[in-house]
């Protein structure tokens, strides 16, 4: 991504409207995006070349050529990229420095993001705070002491700014005096749903608003899904308050367990039907939340130390461990793990290893700082694992 990296640099705004375009197209996805810089030196150039042209890189389908064609037609680009700036929405290409660092490595990651309100801190600890829409008055409670207590500490609580245990989370927030981002399932000017207004106009003011689509784009089903790998992605870690067996809710911790996020559940009453998918949860090996105040306690002490060591530049960095105190098995389940979560299953597959061996090889590297633990027989690299696997 070098390339468009480099004419934005030279060129700034100059090129905007035209990264604006690629956006408003609908087409352009991480891969495409990706695709594009192998054969064009900056978006103004893709902008302003002949569909035919276009055709002959092999980079786009037939319908893909035929909307760009459309957008291209309908749309005076450079007015409603100015239009965008005068309501105050902010456009985040992915080449630039002020894309969040925690996106930008998940997968699929949006190659544009739209803003409006303010970025969180990059050095700040983040949690997401999610849960069912139809909430009971326990997890409305749980929800609005969860959000206080984040608030109180600093931390950044992002969320969907959805009916129910979202809101009422990131509403608590705002009137702790806290940071919070809502991620959105159309544009960033469109509010939804409506009887959010009241918070949504609180979290441009002091807190943010984030989409990866277009602005005046209308919200649909499948955005929904899809904004849920955002809020897990800018999270250090997930906290479920309650969920349905099956619910939207759990696509976001599909979404974190493979982004090696850390979920936590709150339990609830097995008679719930919104506790079924938190208590489900804990079965399988979430984190337990019990006490808020020790859980926030802990997340505190744990996360802060995380990000600080992660912002470190260059010689203020923790010298990397050596490898003397593993034992050969620790060293091939290192050498197997991957920057994305993992299972002892899938080590086993790749080191020969029994799963059953490896279980316990995984736990002793956690207890040593190399992985770490993420819920549902999961594990990640830590920073301290990563700097010592690149060592290898």
């Amino acid at each position: 991504m070098g390339s468009f990296k480099q004419a934005m640099l030279l060129r700034g705004e100059e090129e905007m409207p035209y990264v604006y375009f690629l956006s408003k197209t609908s087409v352009i996805g991480s891969k495409t995006y990706a695709k594009m810089q192998e054969f064009y030196s900056s978006p103004r150039e893709f902008y302003e070349t002949s569909l035919d042209d276009m055709k002959k890189t092999g980079a786009f389908t037939n319908n893909q050529l035929k909307l760009i064609g459309e957008c291209r037609e309908k749309i005076d680009i450079v007015r409603e990229y100015g239009e965008a700036l005068k309501q105050g929405i902010r456009m985040i290409p992915i080449d630039s420095e002020e894309y969040p660092k925690k996106l930008k490595h998940i997968k699929d990651a949006p190659p544009i993001l739209f803003i409006k309100g303010e970025m969180m801190s990059k050095h700040a600890p983040t949690v997401s705070i999610i849960g069912a829409r139809e909430c009971s008055v326990y997890g409305a409670n749980v929800a609005k002491r969860l959000g206080e207590l984040f608030a109180e500490a600093g931390i950044a609580v992002i969320s969907g700014m959805a009916r129910g245990v979202d809101s009422i989370a990131q509403k608590a927030v705002m009137e702790a005096g806290g940071y919070s981002l809502a991620l959105l399932g159309g544009g960033v000017d469109v509010i939804y749903p409506k009887e959010s207004a009241t918070l949504y106009y609180k979290l441009l003011k002091s807190g943010g608003v984030m989409s990866e689509h277009a602005p005046g784009t209308m919200p649909r089903g499948q955005f929904f899904a899809m904004r849920n790998r955002l809020i897990s992605g800018l999270s250090d870690a997930v906290c479920v308050v309650e969920a349905k067996a099956q619910s939207g809710t759990l696509i976001t911790v599909d979404s974190a367990l493979e982004q090696g996020r850390e979920v936590y559940a709150v339990p609830g009453r097995i008679t719930d039907i919104t506790s079924f998918g938190t208590n489900e949860l804990i079965r399988q090996g979430a984190g337990i939340i019990s006490d808020l105040d020790g859980f926030v306690n802990d997340f505190v002490n744990e996360y802060s130390f995380l990000n600080l060591c992660e912002n470190r530049s260059g010689k203020d960095k923790e010298e990397i461990p050596s490898k003397s105190f593993l034992t050969d098995n620790e060293k091939l389940a290192l050498k197997g793990a991957e920057e994305d979560s993992f299972t002892a299953d899938i080590l086993s597959y790749k080191t020969k290893l029994p799963a059953y061996e490896l279980i316990g090889i995984c736990v002793s590297l956690c207890e040593k700082g190399i992985f770490r633990s993420v819920g549902a027989g999961r594990f990640i690299l830590s920073e301290k694992g990563m700097n010592l696997k690149s060592a290898v």
